[in-house]
């Protein structure tokens, strides 16, 4: 069987409507390469510290730097550094704010576990027992440069639940969030099923290895917890821990439907957004802005649900595909197979172009590119000013790769013309090639909410099937894109937290 895609409902306009073309501007942080983790100290946002010392003891698990840092509210805050693994529970206060030096471990999960004569199921109880959970509290601030990390190993948790008065945001040491590849990300590792693990495999001691060293996840239980995340914002991370290898906004490895993740943003990310390795985490809420690879990207068997994201790339950072999908590298038979469930998406490309002369790029490309293996249900989705709607790669191996869009309202030029790329229309015919196009609509505006305007959005009232075991995730919408068409107002919308927390994310 060939690759195909099957369309319930596709409305594409042709032509991409003309964007003014924005030129990168500089800003208060340091090049897109990466700092190092040298502390400068003749910076202006820091300052010797008059209440606490160099090596005393903060959040009980941290040193004072000696210093104080400004963050964005004009406060000052001692420089609280984490460092190493932390073994126990921990509460961080607004007491401080946070240096990540290097890659900082929340518990001892991420090694490469051995069952030492126990079960699997007996070995995974006590790396859980043995977990420690870190509690971040409402209003943190975490700055940190070069390799600085968040690493949640598997077994142990996050509590991190900032309010949409108070979100905890993490960016690099300097001022201002418009920087990109600064310092790290937020990793988190599960024992959620991952296909590295090995055909057919259900061992609960699966190690299989994180992307930029950062540690090791996997095992079969999808409904395992990392913990909570509300309410964060991840900004100018993706640092270049080596060649082409930097860390995602947020990575999440092998993570369980368990997981509660709601209301976060990364933005200015050198690499890519998100990035799903494996597991079967859902996420709701969700702000991706001017992540400099794909903003949205899965792997290695990822069977989660996510409602609910905008989208934006283009600005003054050139991303790559909205989303980039694989199932594991150029497998299409490793199990379980990648195959999550994307509703209510708005993805606006604004199409500039960053640089100049031969380093010059244009932020315009495909909108979804599906590699093979892959599966996907994509229901409710909006999308503005990409060059391509769809592009999928694939040989034929005899496995069913089945990409399913229900309600996509979509500017894009055109269709890729990739290898063995199939359209199966709503009547049942089957086209080879990508030469006929379904019927055209009106050119994609979008409102000061980021909703569609024009009615176009419009659409049957539908709840998405959820793509693993869990329940009651989706709500039920009628209409497509991240922003219910009735909300005209900014002020109104679901993302307006982030908006008042970093407005020129926003502009």
């Amino acid at each position: 069987m060939r690759n195909r895609i099957e369309l319930k409902k596709l409305t594409l306009a042709m032509a991409i409507a003309s964007t003014t073309l924005l030129t990168a501007c500089g800003g208060s942080s340091s090049s897109s390469g990466g700092s190092s983790n040298v502390v400068p100290t003749d910076a202006s946002y820091l300052r010797a510290s008059t209440s606490v010392s160099v090596g005393d003891v903060c959040a009980t698990v941290g040193k004072q730097s000696g210093q104080e840092i400004e963050l964005a509210s004009g406060d000052w805050k001692p420089w609280c550094e984490l460092e190493g693994t932390i073994t126990e529970d921990a509460q961080l206060t607004t007491d401080n704010a946070y240096r990540l030096v290097g890659y900082v471990t929340v518990g001892s999960g991420g090694v490469e576990l051995e069952a030492d004569g126990a079960t699997p199921a007996e070995t995974k109880t006590a790396v859980q027992s043995a977990g420690v959970t870190l509690t971040v509290d409402a209003g943190v601030n975490f700055r940190s440069s070069g390799r600085g990390s968040l690493i949640i190993s598997r077994g142990s948790e996050i509590a991190a639940n900032g309010t949409s008065v108070a979100p905890i945001i993490m960016s690099s040491q300097d001022n201002g969030y418009d920087g990109q590849g600064e310092w790290g990300g937020l990793v988190m590792q599960g024992f959620s099923k991952n296909n590295k693990c090995g055909e057919g495999s259900n061992d609960i001691l699966c190690n299989t290895a994180d992307e930029a060293g950062t540690g090791f996840h996997g095992g079969n239980d999808d409904a395992d917890s990392s913990g909570s995340v509300e309410y964060l914002i991840v900004a100018e991370g993706g640092y270049e821990v080596q060649t082409d290898s930097e860390v995602n906004g947020i990575t999440l490895h092998s993570v369980g439907y368990g997981t509660t993740i709601e209301n976060v943003m990364v933005l200015n990310n050198a690499d890519d957004g998100i990035e799903f390795f494996g597991g079967s985490v859902n996420v709701k809420n969700l702000i991706l802005i001017d992540n400099s690879d794909e903003s949205l990207d899965w792997d290695d068997g990822y069977r989660g649900n996510v409602q609910f994201s905008l989208i934006r790339q283009g600005l003054n950072y050139v991303g790559d595909h909205g989303i980039e999908a694989d199932n594991k590298g150029r497998s299409t038979i490793a199990v379980p197979t990648s195959n999550p469930t994307i509703a209510n998406v708005t993805f606006q490309q604004v199409n500039a172009t960053i640089g100049e002369g031969l380093a010059a790029k244009s932020g315009a490309d495909d909108l979804f590119r599906f590699k093979e293996g892959t599966g996907a249900t994509l229901v409710n989705v909006a999308a503005d000013g990409y060059t391509q709607c769809v592009r999928m790669d694939g040989a034929d191996t005899g496995q069913t790769q089945l990409v399913t869009l229900t309600n996509l309202i979509a500017e894009c030029g055109s269709y890729s013309e990739s290898e063995n790329v199939y359209l199966t229309l709503e009547d049942g015919a089957l086209e080879t090639g990508i030469t006929g196009q379904p019927t055209a609509s009106t050119l994609i505006t979008l409102g000061n909410a980021f909703e569609v305007t024009g009615n176009v959005a419009d659409v049957d009232a539908i709840t998405p099937t959820s793509a693993n075991d869990s329940t009651g995730f989706f709500v039920e919408t009628n209409y497509a894109g991240a922003v219910d068409p009735a909300v005209t107002a900014s002020e109104n919308a679901w993302w307006n937290w982030a908006s008042v927390a970093i407005p020129a994310a926003f502009e």
